[in-house]
Order: C-alpha cells, then structure tokens, then sequence
C-alpha cells in the first residue's frame, strides 16, 4: 500500500494543476479547462478512509486551498504561475509551492524556477483516449483520458461534460487515481483508490467554493 503521506503529496501536486477554475457555482463560459489567474482560490473538502488488515479502519476528513500567489519567470525565459497549496486534516498539515508553465500543447510543472526537468500534466487539446508517462522517473504510471462526458456533483454544483482522467500504475493493478475536470472551473472532483495485500486506501477530494478574480 503507498504510504499515505505520499498519497497527500500527490493529490497535493495534481490540485495545484487541475484546481484552476473560473466560477464558484458551477460552469462558466470559458472553454479552457485550466484557466488561471493571480489571486485565485480553490476550495476542497477531503473524505476517505485506510482499511489496513488486522487493524482497525481509520477514517480521513480534512480540507484542501489551492492559490495562485504570483508569476515569474523561470532562468530560461518562459512563464511560471506560482501556486500555493495547502492540505490539512486532524493530524497532518503541509503546505507545497509548485511552478507551472503552459506550452501550446502541453502543462507542465516544475519544483523550482532553475531545474530543466518537469512533470508532464495534461497533454493539449485534451483528447479522448489520448495517454501518456507523466514523471519519466514513474514509468509504469500511466494518464489516460477516459471520458470528455462525465457529470459530476459536489458542493459547489453539477458540472457536465467534464473530462475524466485517470492515473493507473502497471505495477499496481489496483491502484487507480481519478481526476474530473470542468471547462471554465478546472478540477471538481479527485478520487484515489488503492487496494493490494495490506488493505485499502480511498480518499475523495470535492470542490466546495471558489474566490475568481
């Protein structure tokens, strides 16, 4: 079973991506499914639960605030949006800074504004059935998009039509991380699951509000 402070770190990194959005109540106008801009907020109530065998289930409740601090610039010249993200629950808080550039086809994030190598995000125009390695150091994850249809409710509304994409791990068949995404709001809804010998691991993450400047 992944452990779970790295399963917080990687739904972490993938809020700071996908959580760009445009409405606090559902979908807008905007067509692209990560707009950005400085001052932005989103909001996520985190629920879920650890099922270890032999012991007892332990139960997860807890938020997520995703912000867009400021843009800079990376040492070789192209944008960067700063994001600060923040996860708390009854035990653990932490907070991660990321850098995010968007390219004509693709997102890409980077852990600081020097370093040349970055996380592929979401591959542009998002196509259904497209695929790709999102960490070369991860070659046995794989991200799939597998529905530009899906409807989704969560506290801060229903959202249609949004892409589902989702992480699985050839090395983990059980492992499954699904991200749903809204043109003009971004990511409304994340589920995590992983189950192997030593038990389960879900945890689902769902839009509550957001501040759009």
């Amino acid at each position: 079973m992944r452990k779970l402070i790295a399963m917080f770190t990687v739904v972490a990194s993938l809020l700071i991506v996908f959580g760009c959005g445009d409405d606090s109540t559902g979908p807008s106008g905007n067509t692209d499914y990560l707009p950005m801009a400085v001052g932005n907020q989103w909001n996520y109530s985190l629920s879920g639960y650890i099922s270890e065998a032999g012991a007892d289930t332990v139960f997860i409740s807890g938020s997520n605030i995703s912000k867009v601090l400021e843009v800079t610039t990376h040492e070789q010249g192209f944008q960067l949006y700063v994001i600060q993200d923040s996860t708390t629950t009854a035990d653990t808080t932490f907070t991660k800074i990321t850098y995010l550039n968007k390219t004509d086809t693709e997102w890409r994030m980077y852990d600081d504004t020097t370093s040349t190598e970055y996380e592929l995000f979401m591959k542009l125009p998002v196509t259904l059935g497209d695929g790709w390695i999102p960490n070369a150091d991860e070659p046995t994850i794989m991200r799939t998009v597998l529905s530009v249809s899906e409807t989704v409710t969560v506290p801060a509304g229903t959202y249609t039509d949004c892409a589902n994409l989702r992480d699985s791990d050839s090395q983990e068949p059980d492992f499954s991380f699904d991200l749903f995404l809204s043109r003009g709001t971004g990511a409304v809804k994340y589920t995590i699951n992983d189950t192997d010998s030593t038990g389960t691991v879900y945890m689902s993450y769902d839009l509550t509000s957001s501040i759009i400047n």
